[in-house]
């Protein structure tokens, strides 16, 4: 398989940069979710929010990493119907937004105390906002707003893919997993 994307296939570096942070996003939401049930006295009330913290400032610069990577290949020409692809090229776009979303209410969250965000005790993220009233409360309620509407269309998105692959039987699923054929056939 090739590093970078045709115009028929994805290369290995999209696929791996796609799946992983796929399954970062899931572990995200789960720690997410489950970390927020913590009360003050668990031994991880401390200790899961700064994995999360940490975690997310890592899946913002595999972001970064990914949408660069993607300026510089072409994107496989989109399998579908006019308004099927308009809709992909939507959502994918969609998908960078809220993840920048995301990523800017969980720092503004997270600092809102005007302390620097510490990324796995290697460097700190100053906190460059503070001072404003019911930062951590309003920026914590955006961000949770964005992780759903992200689960809403991550689900829409599994949802293409598998229509895509068990009706319409086209290759945009193998594609992404890294077994279409070497013409780029859909």
């Amino acid at each position: 398989m090739q590093i970078r994307n045709t115009q028929g296939r994805y290369g290995w570096v999209s696929i791996i940069l796609h799946w992983g942070m796929a399954l970062l996003l899931i572990g995200l939401f789960i720690l997410g979710k489950y970390m927020i049930t913590l009360d003050y006295y668990d031994p991880l009330y401390l200790r899961l929010p700064d994995l999360h913290r940490s975690i997310g400032v890592f899946t913002a610069m595999l972001l970064l990493v990914r949408f660069v990577w993607r300026q510089l290949n072409p994107v496989p020409q989109i399998v579908g119907s006019v308004l099927e692809r308009n809709l992909a090229l939507w959502i994918h776009r969609l998908f960078y937004l809220l993840l920048l979303g995301i990523v800017l209410s969980g720092y503004l969250t997270s600092t809102a105390d005007g302390h620097a965000l510490s990324v796995f005790g290697w460097f700190d993220i100053p906190a460059v906002l503070q001072g404003v009233d019911n930062l951590e409360d309003q920026a914590g309620a955006v961000h949770e707003y964005l992780t759903w509407s992200l689960v809403f269309f991550v689900l829409l998105h599994m949802g293409a893919a598998l229509k895509h692959h068990y009706i319409d039987k086209d290759f945009s699923l193998k594609r992404m997993l890294g077994f279409a054929p070497k013409s780029g056939a859909s």
